[in-house]
């Protein structure tokens, strides 16, 4: 085991691990986020608001119990860098870990008894057989780790793969998602709290559409969870 270690310090010297945020080595012991990006993220402590823009955004369009937005996505900024990571260098890992670290801040919050279910907002086949796995639902593990709540991945089916909706108006996001989600079984989201996990909420276009099946199964609650949110 020592020799594996020396080894291991050896390598890190030649080809060091770089924080995802600042790209500087990694200290011992950390993995893809130093200490300091990591106190640095930038919180929006949505889970200690009652009101707050990101819950404005469904207000009068779909009722939500909770909006909760763990970081403000900002270009160029750690989380950008995070979530380039997590979506396109198949690293599922950083997203369990930001779902970890939000869990244990709902935890402290009061949110240990909030939800039944977590269900990740689902990708279309062929894009999840192209990517291999679903960033949201890496994200949703890491909630699921921590709350103690089951993951329902299958909770959701996506029957339209749509185009690209970053330069579309919200308006036109919403048209665009209109009825391509469905709820799988509405038997297991009967009367159930379900907490909606998605990686990025911009105009909320997408977990309206997944919120809109989840309420017309008889869901108790529908609440949303994010790892970044765009103001």
């Amino acid at each position: 085991m020592n020799l594996r270690s020396y080894f291991t310090d050896f390598l890190s010297l030649i080809y060091p691990n770089l924080c995802l945020g600042c790209k500087q080595p990694l200290p011992k012991g950390s993995k893809y986020i130093c200490p300091k990006c990591h106190y640095n993220l930038p919180k929006t402590n949505t889970y200690q608001l009652d009101d707050h823009i990101f819950k404005q955004k469904f207000e009068g369009v779909v009722p939500v119990e909770h909006v909760l937005v763990y970081t403000y996505f900002i270009k160029n900024g750690i989380m950008q860098h995070i979530l380039h990571d997590l979506k396109y260098n198949d690293n599922q890992e950083i997203g369990a870990m930001i779902g970890k670290w939000f869990g244990y801040d709902l935890l402290l919050s009061g949110f240990a008894d909030s939800f039944d279910l977590i269900i990740p907002v689902p990708l279309h086949p062929d894009k999840l057989k192209k990517r291999g796995y679903n960033q949201a639902a890496a994200f949703g593990w890491g909630l699921s780790e921590v709350l103690g709540v089951p993951q329902f991945e299958e909770g959701l089916i996506r029957n339209t793969n749509i185009e690209s909706q970053t330069r579309k108006s919200k308006v036109r996001r919403i048209q665009n998602v209109d009825g391509i989600f469905e709820a799988a079984d509405a038997s297991t989201l009967k009367g159930a709290r379900v907490l909606l996990v998605d990686d990025v909420l911009t105009t909320g276009s997408t977990v309206i559409a997944c919120a809109e099946p989840l309420i017309n199964a008889k869901a108790k609650s529908v609440s949303i969870a994010a790892m970044a949110g765009v103001k």
